[in-house]
């Protein structure tokens, strides 16, 4: 029997899919609500800004240089300046960032590592989804989009094409946990059809499609990808795992 072919992963807490496209959009909506009342700049009473105004210069804050539990704190320090002893207004700004922020992270850090890797075909999760909305979706919030695919990447896979329950997802109309097991085994399919014969082949998805399930009970119900790719002759190789930038700096 020959060596198992290598599929290198890269497990993220937020996976750059088209969910964090619709998530940012409608975080930033969220935002520009707040936005029909503009609030005065502390000490400067002619100056005015929004809630995005004010997420944006978070975000600025906490990836100044690199990011850190300083700069977390002064992100969020800003936040609670800026909203003027409004709870609800403080409370809904402060649940965009965080999402908009582990959102960014995940998707440059996923970069950054795809790139090194310089993989031949890549796997992503979800669906293809339009190049100007996700630009639309980090330029909003004054971030440089990043890149789907790295300049060595010849195909890109996308896990979901072709499997209707997650448009449902997609929609809202129904949960990740529906259709589990046949979407694993759905992106097994796509993978070892498309897994090519030579070169690196890198999968970017969410860590709990990545890592084994949690719990000996759980692992007994279902297997994970890994286990399902094991028995089609691949073997994965987690390369790097991406945490929360909240849990990771939000100490």
């Amino acid at each position: 029997m020959g060596c198992p072919r290598v599929l290198y992963a890269i497990a993220e807490s937020y996976p750059f899919d088209a969910k964090l496209v619709r998530d940012m959009k409608q975080s930033v909506d969220s935002l520009l609500q707040l936005n029909l009342r503009r609030f005065r700049v502390p000490q400067q009473n002619l100056a005015k800004y929004s809630a995005l105004d004010i997420v944006k210069q978070a975000l600025e804050l906490l990836f100044e240089f690199t990011p850190s539990e300083k700069n977390y704190r002064e992100a969020m320090r800003t936040i609670q300046v800026y909203s003027e002893g409004d709870a609800e207004m403080q409370t809904t700004i402060q649940a965009s960032f965080r999402l908009i922020a582990n959102a960014v992270y995940n998707a440059y850090a996923g970069q950054r590592q795809a790139e090194a890797l310089a993989p031949e075909t890549l796997f992503l999760q979800g669906i293809p989804f339009q190049p100007d909305e996700m630009q639309r979706s980090f330029r909003v919030i004054g971030v440089k989009p990043p890149e789907v695919s790295p300049p060595s990447v010849r195909n890109t896979v996308f896990l979901d094409e072709g499997f209707e329950p997650y448009k449902a997802q997609l929609l809202g109309k129904s949960s990740e946990e529906e259709a589990e097991d046949e979407r694993k085994e759905h992106w097994a399919e796509m993978i070892l059809r498309n897994l090519g014969p030579t070169g690196r082949n890198l999968i970017r998805a969410g860590s709990k499609h990545i890592d084994p399930p949690g719990g000996l009970l759980r692992s007994f119900r279902s297997s994970n990808l890994s286990q399902l790719l094991r028995k089609g002759g691949v073997e994965v190789q987690v390369v790097d795992r991406i945490a929360d930038v909240n849990v990771v700096f939000g100490k």
